[in-house]
């Protein structure tokens, strides 16, 4: 089919131009825009099985994930959890760049929450973690992940010391090709005004927040959003607790996807799930009602 194109010429005529369909600028998928991480489907790893279930169901493994979630949920962008690593060796590895090659998928983020306090007073501590968590990095740069999220320290580190120690993983993660992206993950950096010094001191190149929707208190969700979302590369669309009817009732999900967009936001959601209380849900679900709302808000 071909559809005719009013153009206005220099001399004001209204040329009648025939253009094929087949030129016709595509609709952006919005799927293009999603990712899911590994932290959602937790219950099924061997290795952050709540003590509630005493044998998992359709266990899953790293090497299962770009497959299931390809053929089941359509999605190709992955963020893996360090928790669901089997190993960091080259074999383990290399494993887990060919199931996502297998599955045409792509790894765009690992969340690395291990035993590390970069904003520890006590050097030893502090020269342990900024050894580990490079560890980690050259492991995800080898995977081919452009990003890693780091936790920038603990709730009663110190944030001179945090920025001390970003801007040396900072600096590495250039070494190494990797965005480094910092989460309101419980550490000092819960306080988003702490949170924004960080990467403005520790970078300003190369370092972005990782606003997640879900770890805020209900007073102070929005207007912390609010002041780390300028600084985003990625964002962790993150649901807590659902009802039996599957209405998500911990807070506005939809609200925060909408103050994403309109804050300029145009980069990739990573779907998430997380309470702090076992939650006797169909996952499954949980990922479609994810999927369902951020599509329509976007």
């Amino acid at each position: 089919m071909e559809r005719r194109t009013f153009l206005s010429s220099a001399s004001g005529l209204i040329i009648t131009v025939w253009v094929s369909s087949a030129f016709r600028p595509m609709k952006p998928d919005k799927m293009d825009r999603i990712a899911m991480g590994t932290v959602l489907f937790r219950y099924r790893f061997k290795q952050t099985k709540p003590k509630e279930i005493a044998t998992i169901a359709n266990e899953l493994t790293l090497l299962d994930v770009p497959a299931y979630y390809k053929k089941r949920f359509g999605i190709r962008q992955l963020e893996f959890w360090s928790n669901h690593f089997e190993s960091l060796e080259k074999s383990y590895l290399d494993q887990l760049k060919a199931s996502m090659k297998a599955s045409s998928s792509r790894l765009i983020n690992v969340q690395v929450d291990s035993a590390y306090d970069l904003a520890s007073n006590d050097e030893t501590e502090r020269q342990r973690s900024l050894a580990h968590v490079k560890e980690w990095m050259d492991a995800v740069a080898y995977l081919g992940s452009p990003c890693v999220r780091i936790n920038p320290g603990r709730v009663n580190g110190s944030v001179e010391k945090s920025i001390e120690s970003m801007k040396e993983v900072n600096q590495y993660a250039q070494r190494k090709k990797l965005i480094l992206l910092t989460e309101n993950h419980f550490g000092l950096e819960m306080n988003p005004d702490v949170h924004v010094r960080i990467v403005q001191e520790a970078g300003p190149k190369n370092i972005y927040t990782l606003p997640d929707f879900g770890n805020y208190s209900q007073a102070a969700r929005f207007d912390a959003l609010a002041k780390i979302m300028p600084y985003a590369y990625l964002i962790s669309a993150k649901a807590d607790s659902f009802n039996e009817n599957m209405e998500h009732t911990s807070y506005d999900f939809d609200q925060c996807v909408q103050l994403a967009e309109r804050m300029g936001f145009k980069g990739i959601y990573s779907l998430e799930q997380y309470s702090g209380k076992y939650l006797n849900l169909d996952y499954e679900k949980v990922a479609d009602w994810l999927i369902e709302h951020v599509k329509r808000n976007i």
